[in-house]
């Protein structure tokens, strides 16, 4: 016999699976506190280790030529940058930048869609209006996703907190980039790198866009051509760029912490696989009773 309510069994499941996931959310919120107040506790020392291998093996020269006024106010402006970023590397603070990526990301999104109508605008022969109706006609309704803005509260449902947890972690991405850049700042000041790399290059080395030559840990490497030719020559110039996967390698328990980060992602990931089965099931057994309705509602009445 059919279930009068073919949504009912989804939707049961899937509010278990919200019910799952909320036993979840707290765990892995508290273990990426953890994470976090390990981060910012091996920042300092991090930091002053790559600037110890530039000035010392680098560039020794360049540092050794520098005053010893002009090194402790080097050291002095180090501290106050690295110590300025770890007040950043907070929930708090990632969700707020978090939001921010999210609205770049959703906006070159949209960018993308409106280049896409426009080509296929010329290709339908420009105005559709006065078109003659020989060329290839085609609509498209621009559908946005709607991603719920990050938020300090957690999730209920798989899917959220995995996009939760994947923002916030493209935060912590970005800001470890952006105070690199700023420390580059300083030592270009002290002339102990020779270049500001762009910051559009340092996330395309992030991203593994760009292929970077072997360096020490939260070190870059990396051969930059001069002048615009294809076969101008390259300067290899070496700049900090603090990476989370170099500060875990340089210290075990931040690496033992991404490790059971890792396991909550994991038992999210089947959350978020089982919740994806469920709601396409939902949809589907809803259009099902759909059309069945539909049908018997224009079968012809019997005499």
């Amino acid at each position: 016999m059919q279930d009068p309510n073919p949504r009912r069994e989804a939707s049961q499941e899937l509010q278990g699976l919200k019910a799952t996931t909320d036993q979840l959310a707290l765990p892995l919120l508290h273990q990426l506190e953890a994470y976090l107040a390990l981060l910012r506790q091996q920042l300092p020392s991090q930091v002053l280790q790559a600037v110890f291998w530039l000035a010392t093996q680098d560039c020794p020269e360049r540092y050794s030529s520098l005053s010893r006024a002009e090194r402790r106010n080097l050291q002095r402006n180090l501290q106050n940058l690295t110590r300025h970023g770890c007040c950043l590397l907070t929930v708090e603070q990632l969700v707020v930048l978090g939001r921010q990526i999210q609205m770049e990301h959703q906006q070159r999104k949209q960018e993308g869609r409106r280049k896409m109508l426009a080509a296929l605008e010329r290709l339908n022969g420009g105005d559709q209006e006065h078109s003659s109706g020989n060329g290839l006609l085609l609509s498209i309704q621009e559908q946005f996703e709607e991603e719920n803005a990050l938020s300090l509260i957690t999730p209920r449902d798989p899917q959220g907190l995995e996009r939760w947890f994947f923002w916030l972690n493209q935060a912590m991405v970005r800001q470890l980039r952006t105070l690199s850049n700023g420390l580059n700042g300083e030592l270009l000041n002290h002339n102990l790198i020779q270049a500001l790399l762009p910051i559009r290059l340092l996330d395309a080395v992030l991203t593994g866009e760009v292929e970077a030559l072997g360096a020490p840990v939260n070190l870059l490497k990396i051969a930059v051509p001069v002048g615009d030719e294809d076969n101008a020559p390259q300067v290899v110039t070496c700049v900090l760029l603090l990476r989370l996967q170099d500060m875990e390698f340089a210290h075990l328990p931040l690496r033992l912490n991404r490790q059971k980060l890792q396991k909550y992602q994991k038992q999210l990931q089947q959350l978020v696989k089982q919740s994806r089965h469920w709601q396409k099931r939902l949809v589907s057994e809803q259009a099902i009773a759909n059309w069945n309705r539909d049908v018997q509602q224009d079968q012809p009445q019997q005499p």
